[in-house]
């Protein structure tokens, strides 16, 4: 028997990443028809979810009306085409309050298992090109669109995945473990169900990658030291990918305490611990060191650079504006440095230039480290090689 899986409602994934797009988002059926909305269209709108589920669209969204023949919104959802629901939609929003704003919306499909096709609405306050905001006050701006947009898309990815997923590849695990205990004096064939792991796992990889892309970022901040972090999370790497025979080392640089040769041999100024979620700091660092080490040729050097007071020079006007001085952490190696499309790219969700792995890597960095405060930007050093600037307030 066939089960019906919902896009939405019976799967948490797509869920979860509805609740963490920074616009607002509206799903709606073929008839215009809203099904859920997620916390930040509750806040702009006025509405709780429950009051607005099985209403029509148009009570909050008034969409811009090409045709003499379409008097409502849910006529033009039914009557567009699929390239032009691609197109961001100039409309109006209407709050409970009775006020209203500029927005533009952009229609994504998301189709079931079974053919069924719902419409994922995503709406930002419009902006006109002198800059101004169609609301007064309203949380707008392109980055936000940017970063709702690509969430949408990982959403309309996530409705293709079965809520049940991973429990479908830990029982082909399970059951392939099996099969290799029948199999025991047949090299060949188990050659082929190594094989076959090494390939679900890394579906099971991709998977788990996806979900934390997509869960809201809750930290749990305790005072850590992101130099003693950084040769940690190194030691923890360096045994498993770097060349036993010319193994890359770290160079700790530390502006504002001393630093001998070794982690051990420290002397750090207090000022250069911050109040961070060790583990997801740790995340970031760690991904950044494994790709400088990929990078890096045997025997070669990553460079570690910790400012616990950074000049104004190497800081933005935000960062220059800031009551608190922040703190400047770079990694630096020395490889062949960035191409102009990865420089431009290496942070977008689902790019990647390795084999494995589904793209998300820097994506969630960069994502911890705004849920922080902070920036993280990648460029190439005047000298060669990639830097990678990470900014934390203090």
């Amino acid at each position: 028997m066939h089960m019906k899986i919902d896009p939405l409602r019976h799967n948490h994934l797509a869920r979860v990443m509805m609740e963490a797009s920074t616009a607002a988002i509206i799903l709606s059926n073929t008839r215009g028809i809203i099904e859920a909305i997620n916390h930040v269209a509750e806040s702009w709108f006025g509405y709780k979810e429950k009051e607005l589920v099985s209403q029509k669209i148009d009570l909050i969204l008034e969409m811009e009306i090409t045709s003499d023949d379409a008097s409502h919104t849910s006529c033009r959802l039914a009557q567009s085409s699929d390239s032009e629901r691609r197109q961001p939609i100039l409309g109006r929003g209407r709050r409970r309050d009775g006020s209203s704003f500029l927005a533009q919306t952009t229609q994504y499909p998301l189709t079931s298992d079974w053919g069924e096709t719902r419409w994922l609405n995503l709406v930002d306050v419009y902006r006109d090109p002198t800059g101004e905001e169609g609301a007064e006050g309203g949380p707008s701006g392109v980055d936000h669109l940017i970063e709702g947009e690509r969430l949408a898309a990982v959403l309309q990815m996530a409705t293709g995945l079965a809520h049940e997923s991973s429990n479908a590849l830990q029982r082909a695990q399970s059951c392939l473990d099996l099969l290799r205990l029948d199999l025991t004096h047949q090299g060949e064939l188990l050659e082929l169900t190594d094989q076959i792991k090494t390939a679900l796992n890394d579906l099971h990889r991709n998977h788990e990658e996806v979900k934390r892309y997509a869960a809201p970022i809750v930290l749990k901040r305790s005072r850590v030291n992101p130099v003693l972090l950084c040769q940690a999370k190194f030691d923890e790497l360096v045994p498993s990918i770097s060349d036993e025979r010319s193994p890359v080392r770290l160079a700790v640089d530390v502006r504002h305490g001393r630093c001998l040769e070794s982690s051990e041999d420290c002397e750090w100024d207090s000022d250069c611990s911050v109040q961070l979620d060790a583990n997801r700091i740790g995340e970031v660092l760690r991904r950044v060191l494994e790709n400088a080490i990929h990078a890096s040729p045997p025997g070669g050097q990553i460079d570690f650079r910790c400012d616990c007071s950074p000049p104004a020079e190497t800081l933005s006007a935000d960062w220059k504006s800031s009551e608190t001085s922040p703190i400047l952490l770079r990694v630096r190696d020395h490889g062949s440095g960035l191409t102009e499309e990865v420089q431009h790219r290496m942070f977008e969700p689902f790019f990647t230039t390795k084999q494995r792995g589904a793209g998300l890597g820097l994506s969630v960095c960069r994502r911890i480290v705004k849920a922080h405060g902070g920036t993280m930007e990648a460029a190439n050093h005047p000298d060669g090689g990639t830097v990678v600037q990470i900014i934390l307030p203090r």
